[in-house]
């Protein structure tokens, strides 16, 4: 939510979240709403907002690309939250895509009106690692020295993210260089091997170290709006291996500032090793990767989206 009386924002009462009757007892300006907010939540906010209150929605992706993306036609709760957030959607006075690809996919689904429809992307924040150097990050996570490490970062269990391809590519490449390792955080849906270590729940501000301890980075998901991990993991200077999913194509520029899959993942294994063996080419995308993403920091972000809540005015 945005204010502007200033009277005691969340994080000053040590709130992470604002109670529903705040919308009431104070005046704010602009509510802004994001994708997964409890529907019922929703409801209840567009009953209590005022008729000057303006509403903001973000849409971080559309259901119904899940559907697309992993074949899963029989997840009725995937058709359920597509019609939900295409009701809030036209009811909001403006909608941010996080992506153009979530900003097609709401006009085609949604029948929001084009000049109703912005896109702002996910952006990241600074490095939380302290002056801590790579050596001394790897050092506490136990890699060696001659270990490439291979990170990704998703909840395996869900079928969408591609853990399955991650983990067969792995145990192909495995075979080739036996140094070669996989850092999966949290580590879900991934069966023991020793090429693999599960970090587990890693809290988001220790999350830069992991990224500046890793070599690569993978993405291997079959439906994304704009993953915060690629964003991420460009912003560390990783090399990145991604599918052409959602906002990735956005960002990841093939053979500049990144590898793209094949929408298939049937060239997993060759892209990734490319990067095992070519060191040159992992340290000319991932410098690349860096440079593209500081158009990517919040405060940037951050500027663009206080634009959008003045214009509502």
């Amino acid at each position: 939510m945005f204010g502007k009386t200033g009277s005691g924002a969340a994080a000053a009462e040590g709130e992470y979240f604002l109670p529903l009757g705040a919308i009431e007892a104070r005046r704010y300006d602009v509510i802004h709403t994001h994708s997964g907010f409890h529907h019922r939540k929703l409801l209840e906010m567009q009953m209590k907002r005022s008729a000057r209150q303006r509403w903001v929605h973000t849409l971080h992706s559309v259901s119904l690309d899940y559907l697309f993306g992993c074949r899963d036609w029989f997840n009725w709760r995937c058709y359920y939250s597509t019609l939900i957030e295409g009701m809030w959607s036209r009811y909001a006075d403006h909608v941010i895509g996080v992506s153009g690809a979530v900003r097609k996919w709401a006009l085609r689904w949604f029948g929001i009106e084009a000049e109703k429809i912005s896109v702002i992307p996910n952006g990241y924040a600074p490095d939380g690692a302290g002056g801590e150097s790579r050596r001394e990050i790897r050092q506490k996570l136990g890699f060696g020295p001659e270990e490439l490490v291979v990170l990704f970062v998703g909840r395996g269990e869900d079928k969408v993210k591609g853990a399955r391809q991650v983990a067969a590519a792995l145990e192909e490449l495995a075979r080739r260089y036996p140094s070669l390792r996989l850092l999966a955080i949290p580590g879900t849906g991934f069966q023991p091997a020793p090429w693999l270590c599960r970090a587990g729940q890693v809290p988001h501000q220790q999350m830069a170290g992991y990224y500046r301890a890793a070599d690569l980075f993978v993405n291997a998901s079959f439906s994304e709006g704009m993953p915060l991990t690629v964003i991420e993991a460009m912003h560390a200077g990783l090399a990145i291996v991604a599918a052409p999913v959602g906002g990735i194509p956005e960002v990841i520029r093939a053979e500049q500032t990144g590898l793209l899959l094949r929408r298939d993942h049937r060239d997993l294994v060759s892209q990734l090793d490319r990067l095992i063996r070519e060191d040159a080419l992992r340290q000319k995308l991932g410098k690349a990767a860096r440079q593209a993403a500081e158009e990517l920091s919040w405060d940037h972000l951050a500027r663009q989206t206080v634009e959008v809540y003045r214009r509502l005015f």
